[in-house]
C-alpha cells in the first residue's frame, strides 16, 4: 500500500478534516476536491455559514493534512477546555 493511501486513510474521518455542513450539503460535497466544495458548498451569498467551525474552513486557501493536523490541535485544545478535560 502506497504512503498516500496511508496518510488519506489516517486523515479523512478525524476530527480537523471535518467540516460541519447541512445534511444535503454534505451528501452532496462528499468527494469532491477542496476549490470546488469551498465555492458550492461552504460558501454562501452572504460568505458566511450558519456553521462557525465551517466559516474556520473557508479562510483557507488550501486543504492539506498539514492544515488539518494543526485545525485538529486547535479543535482539540477547545474542547478540552470547554469541557475541562485535564489529566
Amino acid at each position: 500500500m502506497s504512503l498516500l493511501l496511508l496518510l488519506k486513510r489516517a486523515t479523512t474521518h478525524s476530527l480537523g478534516n471535518l467540516a460541519l455542513l447541512s445534511r444535503n450539503k454534505n451528501s452532496a460535497a462528499s468527494n469532491y476536491d477542496f476549490d470546488k466544495k469551498k465555492s458550492e458548498y461552504f460558501n454562501p451569498i452572504s460568505g458566511r455559514t450558519t456553521f462557525v467551525l465551517t466559516n474556520q474552513v473557508l479562510s483557507q486557501d488550501e486543504w492539506t493534512p498539514e492544515v488539518f493536523k494543526q485545525r485538529q490541535t486547535l479543535l482539540v485544545d477547545k474542547l478540552t477546555n470547554t469541557w475541562q478535560l485535564y489529566d
